[in-house]
């Protein structure tokens, strides 16, 4: 084993070196505050939901309703339609998300008036572990350019907020395999 040869110039050098290093005050020094991170220059926008729902709103229908603020299974129009409420073990119904006064808005839990181009905050405020996925763009669909402007799609265009599991698929049959090979 070599052992390590310390002369006295090497010992002066390596002084030197560090004092220039605590004492430097140029542009890289103390004096000047610290350089931010460069921003993400990169903007992303929320693919709009609302130009599609003119078709059906929920005012089209809960216009001339009175709404009923209790809790109630819904056996009405909706099931005709396709609709199964089957999100949160039964803990949710309709006005959890959608507003009472205003059937065409969503509600935050803090009682805010939302768009449904903004579905996102409602399903992340008990979704949050998915939030910083979707926000990185590793959940959820984002379509744009590499190099340009990209717009993120909100929940509810893969999950139905109504009944937001996905169904159970039954897997294709495998590839058959190549002449010359084996099958496992």
């Amino acid at each position: 084993m070599r052992a390590l040869h310390v002369t006295a110039g090497r010992l002066c050098a390596w002084a030197l070196s560090a004092f220039a290093l605590v004492a430097c005050r140029g542009k890289h020094g103390h004096d000047t505050p610290p350089t931010p991170p460069p921003k993400h220059a990169e903007q992303v926008q929320i693919e709009p939901r609302s130009d599609m729902l003119p078709a059906y709103p929920c005012s089209g229908c809960h216009a001339d309703r009175k709404p009923r603020p209790e809790k109630y299974v819904l056996k009405e129009f909706h099931e005709v339609r396709n609709h199964e409420f089957s999100h949160g073990e039964d803990a949710f119904w309709c006005y959890q998300c959608h507003s009472i006064k205003n059937i065409d808005k969503l509600v935050t839990s803090t009682g805010e008036l939302v768009s449904f181009d903004e579905a996102y905050r409602l399903c992340t405020a008990c979704h949050g572990d998915k939030l910083k996925d979707w926000r990185a763009g590793m959940h959820g669909l984002v379509v744009g350019n590499w190099n340009g402007e990209k717009r993120k799609k909100s929940c509810p265009a893969c999950h139905d907020p109504h009944d937001p599991r996905y169904p159970s698929l039954k897997p294709e049959k495998p590839p058959a395999p190549s002449k010359g090979l084996k099958a496992f």
